[in-house]
């Protein structure tokens, strides 16, 4: 057995044991399986995984991030230790390889940035011989935004996931492995039923053309292919994720300027998002414009040291 083909046997019984004891998988499959290219195509005669393999890859595939590279060595770490678990040698990345994670700020999109960003979606031309981005991209998004998902979750729903009668999405294997149930509005609904008689049959409710799933590379590809096509400047970095973040601040905002109780609605919105924790949720007011930061609908004896950061597709 070559080195790449044993790596790929250890890889996979990584997954699968993850898979078994309920841990999600999903970051492993996109972090792991071009660094086991590299080490086969580079070093085909090698035995394990050394420092300098680490080393080099890291040359030569240079992170656009500090978090995506400290994702990497948190997802080979556990990779090299499984490995050593196995009875065999690899190397287990030190302490010297930990890289402090930047904390990063979602986007905050305005009015106008909303409008012209979907806009843009809903006039994406089609692609010929592979499949109808022009018909997928705004379903896609708007669901993002509507339904306060994770990126990866409207990406992994099967079709039997989507109830178009009753408007309930059953949400699986979220992180932490945590499913949940969530109910779309009618307008999302009639926007679902329109575009599955659209697509036709299928087995995943966004597919591509080979009958697999889309994965988050794809998606954050077109959603700057829209923004750039829109004109708009950048006052950061927009990411897909923050469509999720724009859903929980923008609700909060919407219950302020109705009166109604945001503490007691809190937990409603955690729940509905899929959070682990309610300090998580309770971040996003920290996120609201300084106009209701001193709102009466928020109990700031309760509220204060509360909440927590969302560290980059952490929430």
């Amino acid at each position: 057995m070559t080195f790449k083909k044993d790596l790929q046997s250890d890889f996979k019984k990584l997954i699968s044991f993850r898979e078994s004891a309920g841990y999600a998988v999903t970051t492993y499959k996109s972090s792991l399986p071009p660094f086991i290219d590299f080490c086969g195509e580079r070093y085909p005669d090698t035995a394990s995984i050394t420092k300098e393999i680490i080393d080099e890859w890291i040359g030569f595939h240079p992170y656009n991030t500090i978090n995506s590279q400290a994702v990497f060595i948190s997802m080979l770490r556990q990779y090299t230790k499984f490995i050593n678990a196995l009875g065999k040698k690899a190397y287990i990345p030190d302490d010297d390889y930990n890289l402090q994670r930047e904390r990063y700020i979602p986007y905050t999109f305005s009015d106008e940035e909303f409008e012209r960003l979907f806009d843009t979606i809903d006039s994406m031309k089609p692609r010929v011989h592979k499949f109808r981005r022009d018909i997928i991209i705004p379903v896609l998004f708007r669901m993002m935004y509507c339904c306060g998902m994770r990126p990866s979750e409207p990406l992994h729903l099967r079709t039997d996931d989507v109830d178009l009668n009753t408007g309930d999405i059953y949400i699986r294997q979220t992180k932490r492995n945590k499913d949940r149930h969530i109910i779309i509005s009618e307008d999302m609904r009639h926007l679902c039923i329109k575009y599955d008689v659209l697509v036709g049959q299928r087995q995943w409710f966004f597919q591509r053309w080979d009958g697999m799933p889309f994965d988050t590379g794809w998606m954050t590809k077109h959603f700057h292919i829209c923004w750039d096509n829109s004109g708009l400047i950048k006052h950061g970095n927009p990411r897909p994720y923050d469509l999720r973040h724009a859903f929980a601040t923008r609700n909060l905002i919407r219950w302020m300027d109705e009166g109604k109780d945001v503490m007691a609605l809190m937990a409603y919105l955690s729940i509905y998002m899929g959070h682990s924790e309610l300090d998580s949720t309770f971040y996003y007011i920290h996120l609201l414009p300084d106009r209701l930061l001193k709102s009466a609908g928020i109990d700031w004896h309760q509220f204060d040291g509360l909440y927590g950061e969302v560290p980059e597709n952490e929430d």
